[in-house]
């Protein structure tokens, strides 16, 4: 059983770590991201985020947002935070097949809604999404468990 401080469950996206860290956690991101999509014309937020136990589909990004009548994927990511392999490739899947799929934090999904907003080319906002990922995958990868999760008898 975890144990949890002032109410807050401890982890690696945990507000408490994010905050020693001095960065927002992913938890956080992903609230700010979802109140600036909503907030959007048009805006909408699709949660795809899975728990790591019951994950069916490796790779899948947190959430689907459309605003200004583009959608998108967008894997959400503290700022000290990395891509798992799994999501790389999903991404560039998307990428590669003329959808638009990106990552990052608040300020990386500001960065998309300015051109998306300013209605340019979408070849232009696809290669900034991809760019994008490429500069997040640069970071290096975040470990990924690829062995099957064992059930918990109770």
């Amino acid at each position: 059983m975890t144990r949890l401080i002032n109410g807050i469950e401890p982890g690696p996206n945990s507000p408490l770590v994010a905050k020693m860290r001095g960065c927002r956690s992913e938890e956080v991101e992903g609230q700010l991201c979802d109140d600036f999509v909503a907030r959007a014309p048009r805006g909408s937020v699709v949660n795809l985020s899975q728990p790591r136990e019951s994950m069916l589909t490796r790779g899948l990004p947190d959430r689907r947002y459309r605003f200004y009548g583009v959608s998108f994927f967008y894997e959400l990511k503290a700022e000290d935070g990395q891509l798992t392999p799994s999501q790389h490739a999903f991404l560039l899947d998307e990428l590669s097949s003329g959808a638009l799929a990106a990552c990052g934090t608040l300020d990386d999904l500001q960065q998309i809604a300015v051109r998306v907003a300013a209605a340019g080319p979408y070849a232009a906002l696809a290669s900034y999404c991809h760019a994008l990922v490429q500069r997040w995958a640069a970071k290096g990868y975040r470990r990924e468990d690829l062995r099957p999760r064992r059930r918990r008898r109770r």
